[in-house]
């Protein structure tokens, strides 16, 4: 017979073992009170597992996500590290435990179910099943050095540790008169950090002479850069900000991820880049009868371009 319990009431080396094997994820014990620590977004019961004579069968992890809408924040509900044992195959696991986190979010209020996944997985198609619609995509742009403006004044520095405070600043001033994930909890990228969801050394600061202007999160494997986000304040050029973080690398390509289509629209007329669809989707599931997928688009600024995220906002 299956139940389903809570992080609390299971083996947390079955739990690693199972992420290990699902995700290639290494949730251990300590990994998983250090996020339980310094994330205020997941629930208190942090993930729900289904159980079989003892055996971990499937996890879904369940978190209360801060959105804006015209009308101020309204949480949504948030699933991730959705995995289940390879003998649990073609049981309905998966289906149990999202039934039980959907019922978990209303009982807490939330109308709208939210998750990130990619959409060449076998699981999108399950999703899709369990009511989520995909809402956004992020565009992939390929570009070459050579083809970036010069960086002017702009220069980039990595972030040290007691500067990443003044990323989250940048990022609450950027944000401004943005909707969707355009509010975060304090010391959101020092959490994100200490979580091991993002390199200490992928922060990367924009500066204008003095002053900070923007960040970039981003790895380089020469000869690619990747750049997974790019956040500016005011009417900073995002082209002379990557063409500077291009130079402080030296890598002649750059794969960049863009979130804001008005920054995507700027890149594509100035820099005429190699472009492709992504798998990467946003999707959403109404919780209530209420409310629609067309209503969250709407509350979340999708359709009018005023959507603001970031790979590292959803789950």
């Amino acid at each position: 017979m299956v139940t389903i319990a809570e992080y609390d009431d299971v083996d947390p080396l079955a739990v690693l073992a199972l992420n290990l094997t699902g995700l290639n994820f290494a949730l251990t014990p300590e990994r998983a009170a250090a996020i339980r620590k310094l994330d205020r977004r997941p629930f208190p019961f942090f993930a729900i597992y289904a159980v079989e004579n003892g055996v971990v069968m499937g996890q879904v992890a369940v978190y209360r996500l801060p959105l804006v809408t015209p009308n101020g924040r309204e949480d949504v509900g948030g699933v991730c590290a959705v995995c289940t044992n390879p003998a649990s195959g073609r049981q309905g696991i998966a289906t149990r435990l999202l039934d039980e986190a959907h019922a978990r979010m209303r009982a807490d209020g939330l109308r709208f179910s939210t998750l990130g996944t990619s959409r060449h997985r076998v699981a999108h198609t399950l999703y899709k099943k369990h009511g989520y619609a995909d809402v956004f995509a992020p565009v992939i742009l390929l570009i070459q050095t050579p083809r970036l403006p010069s960086p002017g004044p702009l220069c980039v520095r990595r972030a040290e540790n007691g500067q990443l405070n003044l990323a989250d600043e940048l990022f609450h001033q950027a944000a401004a008169g943005w909707l969707g994930f355009a509010w975060r909890h304090a010391s959101f990228l020092p959490m994100l950090v200490a979580t091991g969801e993002l390199g200490a050394g992928s922060v990367w600061l924009v500066w204008q002479r003095n002053r900070a202007v923007g960040y970039i999160l981003a790895d380089a494997a020469p000869p690619l850069l990747t750049v997974h986000n790019i956040l500016l304040v005011e009417e900073t050029d995002a082209g002379a900000a990557l063409a500077a973080l291009a130079h402080e690398l030296d890598t002649p390509y750059l794969q960049v991820r863009v979130d804001q289509p008005p920054m995507a629209d700027s890149l594509r007329s100035a820099l005429c880049p190699a472009e492709w669809a992504s798998w990467s989707t946003f999707m959403v599931k109404p919780l209530t009868p209420e409310v629609t997928v067309e209503d969250a688009r709407r509350l979340f600024g999708v359709d009018a371009q005023r959507f603001l995220c970031s790979a590292f906002d959803i789950t």
